[in-house]
């Protein structure tokens, strides 16, 4: 009985699993014998694990998201005359093909495109920056209509290495609200909500459209991840208690950790982060500025690794950083808060209630505590 248990749900999960299949004929003449990348397009931290496609692997097809032990699928091609792509995903995602060149030659990407069961051919050329694929594809139909309509929301770029500007994000969102109601199951709208939220930042109006789906589309995969994530922001915007953090078994961070100071700054960074090392000074100033006012800081490093932790420490040593830091060693903070990007700025009363939720802005800091305290 167990043996015919077994059968019975292989059988289950290989028809799910050719469910979603995809077969890719590729060719691109100009590109034999040198490699083309295929991966997720420009992707927030901790979104990485929505990108998860699966290529089959051989001897000119790696897995280079793998090799890296990034989060988003990632693969590498060694161009043949004819290449055969084939692959899994759960669920439409956008993707795009890349080009690397030589050393201190910029990068260059086809405009996105979205991976879906079915065969489809691919031909690329030479150029392949911003070229816009045709793949006769449901959603690559979809998301074509859906970005034409989305037209008058932005003022095109004369460069092509700049991406359009948007115009208004609150008249996108209604009209993206009013998409949604009628194609409640529409993965091609999800995806321009984590679009916007990965090149905009957060907007109220995503979690009020995300609400807009079908009851049946919520219980995927994607909706489920989406909807977490902007929610712990959400939970997290100005006004609002920040969450009991806990770092490791011998480290967290309570509500009775803010009871002794009128403000507590908290700066979440990663030693990866140019812009975090460069601006560490600055926060130096800040502090000594405001150590003598009741004012309490607190690093958090997004490291795990003995030895990038041990980097960090370097870092804040040789900035006479003197003050408490966490390493973030369960990603608690990054779930709780939805930390998406570094610098990220908190600034914490003395009931644990969120002051200011910074980007990347000092000035901004130090002009909010200043306020705060007079």
């Amino acid at each position: 009985m167990k043996k015919l248990f077994y059968a019975l749900l292989i059988l289950i999960s290989n028809f799910l699993y050719s469910q979603n299949n995809f077969e890719i004929d590729l060719t691109s003449d100009s590109y034999i014998n040198d490699s083309l990348m295929l991966g997720a397009p420009a992707t927030r931290n901790g979104f990485g694990d929505l990108y998860t496609f699966k290529i089959q692997t051989s001897n000119n097809i790696s897995d280079f998201g793998k090799k890296i032990r990034m989060k988003h699928s990632i693969y590498y091609f060694k161009i043949q005359k004819k290449n055969i792509v084939s692959g899994f995903t759960e669920y439409p995602q956008p993707v795009a093909f890349g080009y690397i060149g030589k050393k201190g030659e910029p990068m260059y990407n086809t405009k996105i495109f979205f991976l879906e069961k079915g065969k489809y051919k691919i031909d690329l050329p030479q150029n392949i920056n911003n070229l816009e694929l045709n793949i006769d594809s449901p959603t690559n139909k979809e998301y074509k209509a859906l970005q034409k309509s989305l037209d008058p929301f932005y003022i095109k770029s004369k460069n092509p290495d700049q991406r359009d500007s948007l115009i208004n994000m609150n008249k996108k969102q209604e009209f993206l609200g009013e998409y949604i109601r009628k194609n409640p199951n529409s993965y091609v709208a999800l995806w321009e909500i984590v679009n916007d939220y990965t090149l905009e930042d957060y907007h109220p109006a995503y979690l009020k459209n995300l609400n807009l789906f079908s009851a049946k589309f919520k219980q995927n995969k994607l909706y489920k991840g989406v909807e977490t994530r902007l929610k712990a922001e959400q939970s997290t915007s100005v006004g609002q208690k920040i969450p009991d953090i806990y770092f490791d078994k011998g480290n967290k961070l309570t509500s009775e950790d803010f009871k002794n100071y009128k403000l507590t700054f908290i700066d979440y960074w990663s030693t990866t982060c140019a812009p975090c090392i460069k601006g560490m000074p600055e926060i130096v100033n800040l502090y000594h500025e405001y150590k003598g006012q009741n004012v309490n800081f607190i690093t958090i490093t997004d490291e795990q690794k003995p030895n990038r932790m041990e980097v960090a420490r370097n870092i804040l040593k040789k900035n006479n950083a003197d003050w408490i830091n966490f390493f973030d060693t369960n990603k608690d903070f990054q779930k709780k808060v939805n930390a998406t990007s570094y610098p990220l700025h908190f600034i914490i009363d003395e009931n644990g209630k969120i002051v200011a939720r910074i980007s990347n802005s000092i000035e901004e800091a130090r002009t909010i505590i200043k306020e705060y305290l007079q």
